[in-house]
């Protein structure tokens, strides 16, 4: 007889949005089937921490329940090989390892998921004034470029030469939520693309900008390779080119978040009256949104009224430490 375990209770509407972000975020219990109703759906889950449901909560509400979920036929993960579930992160074909037994977790990952071509390690944090990682070859094939597929756009990624995460995919579909098509997008830290393409894609005009040149290099290729051609892309020191464009953008992208607060001035000069500025920070878990006073500082120096949106955790990043989000509207016009 099934056992009861922990699973969430979630709208149906919302139940493949939730089941994307549980996976993304590596909290869906594979070993568990889906069950529905006429107006829920059940999803099977793992045991979180306080930080990681707040940001899943963030997503879309859901009812935490003990359901008996019938068992899902699998074939054998990785967890079973090691005796634990290891700490990973897919980048189309390679796999990023941080679990301090990286050379036991990349062989079971090999030999468990045969899309994995190659295994890495970081060695550094982001680092530097173009925002680089890192890596050292674990095993697989001696490479740290892929073939990235979110959202039905392929990305082409260099992981040593830009920065490029998959754990903002639920993020970006929530600000292409938000875009409508037309809007005036400026993306100021625009990277490889994936917010930037994935905009344009569903009709928004956008301006991506960054001062890494693989960044650029990649982004180019990217559009390309997802045949978008009205984008324009902009290599170059953001809070300079983001002044060639005061008060048109309807969305600006502050996607920096270790260092986005220098460029607050630009980015609320370059919103429209009205206009909504996506501001991401790094902060502790007891003052997630001291940035708000950094905001309203910058505001004032320009004369700008703002008012706060939204603001929610997009992932965590340390121990207790959050990657979180400010959207924020310009409310009157620049002085």
């Amino acid at each position: 007889m099934p056992e009861k375990t922990l699973g969430w209770k979630v709208c149906r509407k919302d139940g493949e949005k939730m089941r994307r972000a549980l996976v993304e975020m590596g909290y869906f219990d594979r070993n568990r089937k889906i069950s529905s109703d006429e107006s829920h759906v059940y999803l099977p889950v793992l045991g979180m921490n306080e930080a990681a449901e707040a940001e899943l909560r963030a997503i879309v509400d859901f009812e935490p329940v003990m359901i008996d979920f019938s068992p899902e036929k699998r074939a054998p993960g990785p967890e079973d090989i090691l005796g634990y579930r290891p700490s990973f992160e897919v980048v189309g074909d390679i796999a990023l390892v941080e679990d301090g037994d990286e050379e036991r977790v990349a062989a079971a990952l090999m030999f468990t998921c045969k899309s994995i071509k190659t295994v890495l390690a970081p060695i550094s944090d982001v680092e530097g004034e173009y925002r680089t990682r890192r890596f050292r070859h674990v095993a697989g094939e001696v490479r740290t470029t892929t073939i990235h597929k979110e959202h039905g756009l392929r990305y082409l990624v260099d992981l040593e030469g830009a920065y490029f995460t998959p754990r903002l995919g639920t993020e970006r579909l929530r600000i292409a939520g938000l875009v409508k098509p037309g809007d005036v997008v400026l993306d100021m830290f625009a990277g490889v693309g994936p917010f930037s393409l994935l905009l344009a894609k569903m009709g928004a005009s956008v301006i991506a900008i960054d001062k890494n040149p693989v960044a650029v290099r990649c982004l180019r290729e990217n559009a390309r390779l997802n045949k978008i051609s009205h984008i324009e892309i902009l290599e170059g020191d953001s809070a300079q080119i983001a002044g060639r464009y005061k008060s048109r953008a309807d969305h600006v992208i502050m996607n920096l978040p270790h260092t986005a607060s220098s460029f607050l001035l630009p980015a609320i000069q370059a919103a429209r009256t009205g206009g909504v500025v996506h501001y991401y920070c790094i902060a502790s878990e007891d003052d997630l949104y001291k940035d708000e006073a950094l905001i309203e500082k910058a505001a004032q120096e320009i004369g700008a009224g703002w008012e706060s949106l939204y603001k929610g955790i997009v992932r965590s990043y340390a121990p207790r430490r959050h990657n979180v989000v400010i959207d924020f509207r310009v409310k009157k016009s620049i002085i």
